[in-house]
């Protein structure tokens, strides 16, 4: 858990915790896994560009001060400084509450798969991370992405809970996934607001797609 402290989430039962973040999901709905008017995109594989490289490791080296935002582009994106085809991923670290002074994180931005250009990370939580990159970083439009979070292991305790993943990556080091995202999930996976670990929509050929490109974030900058 990002909001609050791990400690007074252990201090909760299991029910509470459940009704405090549990997304809320479309099950007495239609699933619908497309937006209207869009076609279904399902890639091979994520293009994972050396912005993204740069941040992951970034974040390696500094994951009591950061964390990551993540999104992935379900059609092809314009923003203010570059063009990002579909099935793009990346990732964007945030400052968290006790991190140092964000002016100090050398945080880059995507320009195409292999350019970026210099940015501050998103100062903090107080706005849904993976808006706040897209709106105030790429300065793209929010309907065009998915988005997840990618922090330190989660405990036991939150691994139970089916929005939470703990992977290893390629370099050798586990990451917490935290796959819930407040208004960027729900239009293409059923309602639901984390991205599903069930045949719904497709969600876990989409996640095996994220932890891909992780892999690939992992594997070293350009």
């Amino acid at each position: 858990m990002r909001s609050f402290g791990r400690r007074a989430f252990l201090g909760m039962s299991v029910g509470a915790v459940s009704m405090l973040r549990h997304p809320l999901s479309a099950a007495a709905q239609t699933p619908a896994c497309v937006p209207g008017g869009m076609a279904q995109f399902l890639p091979v594989r994520l293009n994972v560009d050396c912005a993204s490289r740069r941040n992951f490791s970034l974040f390696r080296k500094n994951t009591d001060d950061l964390g990551l935002a993540g999104v992935v582009s379900m059609n092809f994106v314009r923003g203010r400084y570059g063009n990002y085809d579909a099935g793009s991923m990346m990732v964007f670290p945030w400052v968290k509450p006790k991190g140092k002074n964000g002016a100090a994180v050398p945080a880059v931005v995507p320009i195409n798969g292999i350019q970026f250009m210099s940015s501050g990370p998103i100062p903090d939580a107080t706005l849904p991370l993976d808006e706040y990159f897209c709106n105030h970083r790429l300065q793209a439009p929010t309907a065009m992405f998915i988005g997840f979070q990618v922090d330190v292991p989660h405990s036991r305790l939150e691994a139970r809970f089916d929005w939470f993943s703990n992977v290893k990556l390629a370099d050798g080091k586990s990451v917490g996934i935290d796959w819930t995202s407040s208004n960027l999930n729900h239009p293409w996976f059923g309602g639901s607001r984390f991205i599903p670990n069930k045949d719904t929509c497709n969600g876990p050929a989409w996640r095996k797609l994220i932890v891909d490109g992780l892999m690939q974030a992992s594997s070293g900058v350009c």
